[in-house]
């Protein structure tokens, strides 16, 4: 019965899958219309997984698709709501699949709690996956609703931009002074206010300085204000500048130092601010000089899916985020909550769910008014990714009780989920890495002929993870090309850079579980050797991991022969070398990527002196340790499952997917491992005890690859795997963003490419 039903909810997720590629986008708005949607592919499901009969599994399967189809937001395009209904239902299917290949096997506490761990980290990335899904759906599968501002105000009210400034070239932030004062508003309503935050080099900033007067004698209403050895980082030098305002000011706005602002940009969104109730306005980020290489060009997209499918979905439930740069705030409100938090790294998305707190209302313009500079270089990408991880998982430490559904927290239920789940996408890199350590295992035991069981999969369940990788990367590519309108080789690119930042994600994790306030990541510099050795030793670990990957692959394949079992154990490990090895193939592209203007502005994002040190002796002892009692942990579990016999496999699916295997047939190549021994006839119970045979069957099952729900441009994009990518985030749920989601990632994890969404 379960095993029939897993097939049925698999091939309806290939084929509504399938469906969404061809008329996702189809304007079909009526409930009527999700019966033929749900019910054509139902049917060719029902038939797959064995005789169609009023209770038979399939039928089961898909009546409760459409049930869920059904109760889907009322806006959604029917196809899109059809193929929501297959993700959910088919993972609650292989959730309990899950559970019971978990729970049948007869171990040792130990081996018990392994097989418990695996099991959580399988639900909660599948739990991250269905997020995932919701928010891409929710964006690109339904009607556009954009909110009109309302007609402007007869009186102007005073507007000051800040631009916090650290180690710019002064060159590129004068443009930006320059394009600010171009701005058609009010000059007498109309404030530019440079804070340059702990530059040491005088020559950096006196020419803002001097500018910054000469304008002020014109009679414009430039400030500038240079903090030396001032605490805090951004946050603590937006709040100097907030106690320094003039009085009349009215409205707060941030502009990145490398930003060109279009001269509309206040016009169009200031008069939001009539309504009382809206505290902040939030438009898009977006760059310039990403068309110089395949690398920018993969960040632009992967960076553009937050803030087209992560932002546009979160605005339908007033729960979006402050992304740092060209937005505004309430001056006001911003007073009332003591401005920004100086201890959380992504001080802009912590503060917005305070404003949210507050009764306040979030307003999001899909449309940019203003194009920055994206990292320049691979090392300075990693270093922002970083920072939004560690701010995200800072965010949810700081207010996870008021983000639970049961909580007193005056946010709506919608806006709890959106910001808990955009926290918890940052994890889906961690769970990737799991996913990887628990591969390498169940490879190490087909190898030495002592298989690691501890989730026992036969027939289709071996298959499943790839399955859901594949499906995941092409969900992950169809909703990148429609939100950024690009080419499916441009969207996996975009997947790529995501991936590539999954061990820097995971190690924010931990370090943002371990220390409270907020650091950065500082590559460590090394001297000598060619440029390639140089960056090669930037992304050490992800390299390793990745060598590593290929020769136990290599190793299996060699040793353990070919069955089902060790080709999917292969291809996962592929999965995980592709992932980790993407680090060394863009760090590679470093010293000849940035163009040749912007050459001072890659080179100061290298410096030496940016950020804290990597590791510090309490952060090193931590991180050495947790990983130290991980492999004793993996270590005890395999010596201890070696010394037990072989167990046997479960039964083979029924029906047309399935067969008894042939008595005598070996899994396990040169170790001669027989195969389990033929199944009852069909008409047995699908739950009947397993024979006593012997087989390495099990294998970790990785889950999926999806953009993540929103948290950067979190970043970080959904496709299952053994990562949890992206994302690009990412984030969420999206990627690249704090509080979400760069995919990530897309940043391919089960999840991923949600990519990161980008505060900034």
């Amino acid at each position: 019965m379960l095993d029939r039903s897993l097939a049925a909810s698999a091939t309806l997720v290939v084929l509504l899958t399938l469906a969404l590629l061809r008329g996702g986008r189809r304007p079909i708005g009526w409930r009527i219309a999700r019966l033929p949607a749900v019910l054509l592919p139902g049917a060719v499901a029902s038939w797959v997984s064995g005789p169609i009969a009023p209770l038979a599994p399939g039928v089961i399967v898909t009546a409760l698709t459409l049930l869920v189809a059904l109760v889907a937001p009322r806006r959604w395009w029917a196809v899109g709501a059809a193929t929501f209904g297959s993700v959910v239902v088919g993972t609650a299917v292989y959730s309990v699949y899950l559970a019971r290949v978990t729970l049948i096997l007869d171990r040792s506490p130990l081996g018990l709690v392994l097989g418990l761990l695996l099991l959580g980290i399988e639900l909660g990335a599948l739990a991250l996956m269905l997020a995932a899904v919701f928010e891409m759906l929710d964006a690109l599968c339904r009607p556009v609703s954009v909110e009109r501002p309302p007609p402007p105000p007869g009186r102007w009210p005073t507007v000051c931009l800040q631009v916090p400034a650290h180690q710019e070239p002064p060159e590129l932030v004068l443009e930006t002074i320059q394009s600010l004062l171009r701005i058609d508003y009010p000059p007498e309503a109309l404030v530019v206010q440079v804070i340059d935050n702990n530059t040491p080099d005088a020559s950096l900033w006196r020419p803002l300085e001097a500018e910054c007067g000469r304008l002020r004698q014109a009679g414009r209403r430039v400030e500038f204000a240079h903090l030396e050895r001032w605490p805090g980082f951004k946050a603590g030098a937006l709040n100097w500048g907030r106690r320094h305002l003039d009085p009349d000011v009215k409205i707060v706005g941030i502009v990145d130092a490398d930003y060109l602002v279009e001269p509309g940009f206040l016009k169009a969104t200031v008069p939001y601010f009539v309504d009382p109730a809206v505290s902040f306005v939030q438009t898009p980020q977006e760059y310039r000089a990403w068309q110089e290489s395949a690398f920018f060009r993969a960040c632009h997209t992967g960076f553009g899916y937050f803030f087209r499918v992560g932002m546009v979905s979160r605005s339908y439930r007033n729960s979006i985020i402050f992304a740092g740069t060209m937005g505004l705030i309430r001056r006001s409100v911003l007073d009332a909550m003591g401005g920004w938090d100086e201890a959380i790294i992504t001080e802009d998305a912590e503060a917005s769910l305070r404003m949210l707190a507050r009764g306040g209302r979030g307003v999001y313009v899909p449309r940019p008014y203003g194009r920055g500079l994206m990292p320049l270089t691979y090392e300075a990408l990693r270093g922002q990714r970083f920072r939004w991880a560690f701010g995200g998982i800072q965010i949810l430490r700081k207010h996870w009780r008021a983000l639970l559904p049961w909580s007193d927290s005056p946010l709506s239920q919608r806006q709890r989920r959106d910001y808990l789940l955009g926290a918890l996408w940052w994890f889906n890199d961690a769970l990737t890495l799991g996913f990887a350590a628990f591969i390498a295992a169940t490879a190490a035991g087909v190898v030495s002929g002592h298989p690691f069981v501890i989730q026992r999969l036969a027939g289709l369940g071996i298959v499943l993870p790839l399955l859901y990788v594949a499906l995941g990367l092409v969900r992950y590519v169809w909703g990148i090309r429609v939100a950024t309108r690009v080419t499916s080789l441009e969207a996996m690119d975009a997947l790529r850079v995501n991936l590539s930042l999954s061990w820097v994600v995971t190690l924010a994790c931990v370090r943002a579980l371990i220390e409270e306030r907020g650091v950065f990541l500082r590559t460590p510099k090394f001297r000598g050797g060619s440029p390639a050795i140089h960056e090669l030793r930037v992304v050490a670990v992800e390299t390793a991991l990745a060598a590593a990957a290929v020769g136990l692959a290599g190793w299996v394949a060699l040793v353990a022969g070919f069955s089902l079992l060790t080709i999917a154990v292969d291809l996962l490990l592929l999965w995980s070398a592709f992932i980790y090895g993407s680090a060394a193939r863009f760090a590679l592209g470093d010293p000849d990527r940035p163009p040749a203007g912007l050459r001072t502005k890659a080179a100061m994002e290298l410096r030496p002196d940016l950020g804290q040190a990597l590791v510090s002796g309490p952060v090193r002892l931590g991180v050495t340790a947790a990983i130290a009692a991980v492999a004793l942990f993996l270590g005890l579990s395999l010596a201890g499952e070696a010394a037990r016999p072989p167990v046997g496999g479960i039964l083979p699916l029924e029906g047309p997917l399935g067969s008894p295997a042939a008595p005598g047939r070996l899994i396990g190549g040169r170790n001669g491992l027989p195969a389990p021994s033929p199944s009852p006839p069909p008409s047995a119970p699908a739950s009947a005890p397993p024979s006593p045979s012997t087989g390495p069957r099990a294998s970790p099952t990785p889950l999926t690859t999806t953009p993540g729900p929103t948290t950067p441009p979190s970043a970080t994009p959904a496709a299952p795997a053994p990562s949890a990518v992206a994302a690009p985030s990412a984030p969420p749920p999206s990627a690249p963003p704090p509080s979400a989601p760069p995919p990530s990632a897309p940043a391919a994890s089960l999840s991923s490419p949600s990519v990161p969404s980008p505060p900034a």
